[in-house]
């Protein structure tokens, strides 16, 4: 099923942000960003509603109706596109359309045709913080395109203020995707870029069961390793202002702590080779404790 804006026709083209929209405030937080972002870059907003096929027939056999929850979607467009109208954004560059099928899947496929995903990162608390992010991990696994994973709890007002974006690298042969994706970005939006690696506490002992934490030879290495790979960085981009930072402690601790001083954390995702998903946990920690959007590239 599919219902599209009757107002405009849909861009054939991949100049456009794709936005999930469910009608949450965390799914107008992903709109308001879509909106900063595509005012910059001349992009068009896509916004795009996923009635989840496998909800419309419920444990006690009740079948939903798909034309009512269709109409739903319909009413959550609206919203979003009233809401980008009413800040100047041209109705002419907004599309829109209600699609049947698992939102992680419809945005997956979209997203061939579109240069950056965004979507709204439910907000939890307690226990439920342990599985927030896991389904935009799955998305980021399989999407064409970066994705970005922004929360109206944690980000509820415009981005921007501290003109820093940071990304996470563990090998340099293991993060060009991610490094060149954040070196535009910070490139585009005049910010200084941290080159950011955490050095954690190597497993060792029966089981695991004790941590040892990094020798000076290995902090000398982790560091000579971070400066040959800055002074290419800066060989290539000599407009953008990039530092480098070397981090101890655990991978989650530190990416939430630095997410509290940069506009935007670029972390890459390495889909797995059998299910092509990674479901690393600590990315998902960091979703789910984030204070800044986070952009998941492959």
């Amino acid at each position: 099923m599919s219902t599209q804006d009757t107002t405009q026709p849909q861009a054939p083209d991949s100049h456009r942000i794709l936005v999930g929209v469910d009608g949450s405030d965390d799914a107008m937080r992903a709109v308001k960003y879509a909106l900063g972002t595509a005012e910059r870059t001349g992009q068009d907003i896509w916004l795009v509603h996923a009635v989840d096929d496998g909800v419309l027939t419920s444990g006690w056999g009740v079948v939903y109706d798909p034309t009512i929850l269709s109409a739903v979607g319909e009413e959550a467009l609206n919203v979003a596109k009233t809401f980008l109208t009413d800040n100047g954004f041209p109705a002419a560059r907004i599309h829109a359309e209600v699609l049947m099928g698992h939102p992680t899947a419809v945005l997956a496929d979209l997203s061939e045709s579109a240069e950056l995903c965004v979507v709204g990162r439910r907000a939890a608390g307690g226990l439920d913080r342990m599985f927030v992010g896991s389904t935009s991990v799955t998305l980021a696994g399989s999407a064409r395109c970066p994705v970005i994973v922004i929360s109206a709890a944690s980000t509820p007002g415009p981005t921007g203020g501290h003109k820093r974006i940071a990304v996470a690298v563990t090998a340099p042969d293991k993060a060009k995707s991610q490094v060149s994706w954040a070196l535009g970005e910070a490139r585009d939006r005049g910010c200084s870029l941290v080159v950011a690696h955490v050095l954690s506490p190597a497993p060792t002992g029966l089981f695991a069961a004790f941590k040892q934490q990094p020798t000076p030879e290995g902090n000398e290495k982790a560091r000579l390793a971070l400066e040959a790979m800055l002074t290419e960085l800066r060989a290539d981009y000599p407009e953008v202002v990039i530092e480098g930072e070397i981090l101890h402690g655990l991978p989650i601790e530190q990416l939430v702590a630095e997410t509290g001083t940069v506009d935007l954390l670029v972390l890459g995702v390495h889909p797995h080779p059998v299910t092509g998903v990674s479901l690393g946990g600590p990315l998902r920690g960091i979703l789910a404790h984030a204070l800044c959007p986070v952009c998941l590239v492959r």
